[in-house]
């Protein structure tokens, strides 16, 4: 499905990160410091994704089925975690001292969805999503809430933050990274028809118009 499927590989990767820019400063953290906290978001992605499943069963989707349908694309999601990972390996701090701007999560995602509207647009089937996008966002809240109590909610604890680029640069790295890793068009599209075949009846018809460039 190709909303979830994007925001799952989006909350792997920027989870434990993002905040948006504003005027107000804070301490960076340190590299020794934030590497916990992204190993526990990382242990906690498919746990919660599995809690939040009531929102995919809300179109009509057996969860089990769609489950599987992004599990075989596991092996992809690792790599363009890793992918992000290494073009951000610089936004942590490796000594004490250094400030950045204070980060806000509501403004990536806000990037993100327009992001995929832009996607979903050029491919012609932006309206025929556009009902499917409100699930999206609740699976993606519900998400990203599960997420930070596994954690502790470790890097409200930290109170520091990460030299990282735009929301706007950080979506199209995302984007990128998960193209290289093998998301392409015609993976897209294999997700998104077998998320059909799962029973989310409303993307019939427009998997196989879909463009990832």
């Amino acid at each position: 499905m190709m909303i979830p499927s994007t925001k799952l590989i989006l909350i792997a990767c920027l989870s434990c990160l993002i905040y948006s820019t504003t005027a107000q400063k804070i301490k960076q953290c340190m590299c020794s410091d934030i590497a916990p906290c992204k190993q526990k978001f990382s242990e906690s992605v498919n746990v919660c994704i599995d809690q939040c499943k009531s929102h995919a069963s809300k179109l009509g989707a057996d969860y089990g089925v769609l489950r599987q349908c992004f599990a075989s694309k596991e092996h992809m999601i690792k790599a363009t975690i890793q992918c992000e990972d290494a073009k951000l390996a610089g936004s942590c701090a490796r000594v004490p001292g250094n400030m950045v701007n204070k980060r806000f999560e509501e403004t990536l995602k806000l990037a993100a969805m327009s992001e995929m509207s832009n996607i979903l647009q050029s491919s012609g089937v932006l309206n025929q999503v556009k009902p499917l996008m409100g699930t999206g966002k609740k699976f993606y809240g519900c998400v990203s809430k599960c997420m930070k109590i596994k954690s502790g909610n470790c890097q409200e604890k930290l109170k520091c933050g990460l030299d990282l680029p735009t929301d706007t640069v950080l979506v199209q790295q995302t984007k990128q990274c998960a193209i290289q890793s093998g998301f392409n068009t015609g993976v897209v599209r294999e997700l998104c028809n077998c998320a059909v075949k799962a029973g989310v009846r409303q993307l019939a018809g427009v998997c196989d118009k879909i463009v990832i460039q």
